[in-house]
């Protein structure tokens, strides 16, 4: 499988906005696109975007907060590279952020659908973390609360030596307890070492210090960032090399990680969302 671009398998659905806040409308579309998808020696690669501006609700589009868009776009992009049979998966961002966690603006705005997002956001974690090829997360920038449990789903994780970038879960700063599935996926991922720092402080930690705790596996510098991150995968693609072997690569993340896969999106718990501590930039509120 050469080189082929994968288009327009990531549009958005629209959104409107009444005297009630965002509303998500399905029957509305828009063309702000949050990812790319192409495949690349047959492994996907997946980008997102960073175009400047904000959404109607008042999130700022290149923090690629968890939101209805970005899991439809992702979950359209993983079902376009398990169709194709790749034989791995690369996400990379673009800008300062990775992801800054949940979209606490939308969810502001639209309440009654926190716990419906945050099951979605969850089964997405789930379907990363059992996914039947070789995962690697290319860490470009910050990755925050629901952004570091999504990038801790993937296999592989770099993450740039030579950038701001902080990992950190602020829950504790902004009132909002993680569910079951969340704090499991974290527990599979982490050292013991890190659970309390990390959950209970809301402890803030670079590159540097996550490649140390085996959280991240190398810190190249941001110009080599998806070189590296791409050498990583081709060797791995043997591990995903037919439906079989995909298969069997699935059955196994479900055994290794299988307090999580079993709880995330099964066990989905009110986080608190409503009387969250946080202010409309979804930071701590002061």
């Amino acid at each position: 499988m050469a080189f082929r671009a994968l288009t327009r398998l990531t549009r958005a659905r629209g959104w409107s906005q009444n005297s009630g806040g965002a509303r998500w409308n399905s029957a509305l579309r828009d063309d702000v696109e949050l990812l790319s998808t192409k495949v690349v020696d047959d492994i996907a690669v997946v980008r997102l975007l960073s175009p400047e501006g904000s959404f109607p609700w008042g999130t700022r589009i290149f923090e690629h907060r968890i939101n209805p868009l970005l899991i439809g776009q992702v979950n359209r992009a993983l079902d376009a590279a398990e169709r194709c049979g790749a034989q791995g998966l690369l996400v990379i961002g673009d800008g300062r952020f990775f992801c800054n966690g949940m979209d606490l603006q939308y969810i502001s705005a639209n309440v009654s659908q926190s716990t419906q997002i945050q099951e979605d956001a969850e089964k997405l974690m789930a379907r990363i973390l059992t996914l039947g090829m070789p995962t690697i997360a290319a860490v470009n920038g910050h990755i925050t609360a629901g952004g570091a449990m999504l990038g801790l789903a993937f296999d592989k994780r770099l993450m740039p030596n030579d950038t701001k970038s902080l990992f950190f879960v602020p829950g504790i700063d902004i009132g909002l307890v993680y569910s079951a599935g969340m704090t499991e996926l974290m527990k599979a991922k982490m050292p013991l070492t890190m659970w309390n720092d990390t959950l209970c402080m809301g402890k803030r930690y670079h590159p540097e210090e996550l490649k140390e705790h085996g959280v991240v596996d190398a810190t190249p510098p941001v110009a080599e960032l998806l070189s590296a991150a791409m050498e990583l995968a081709k060797g791995l693609k043997a591990k995903a090399k037919d439906a079989k072997t995909r298969e069997t690569m699935h059955g196994i993340k479900n055994n290794l990680y299988k307090e999580a896969a079993a709880t995330l999106g099964r066990q989905v718990q009110d986080m608190g969302f409503a009387s969250g501590t946080f202010d409309a930039t979804g930071r701590p509120r002061k």
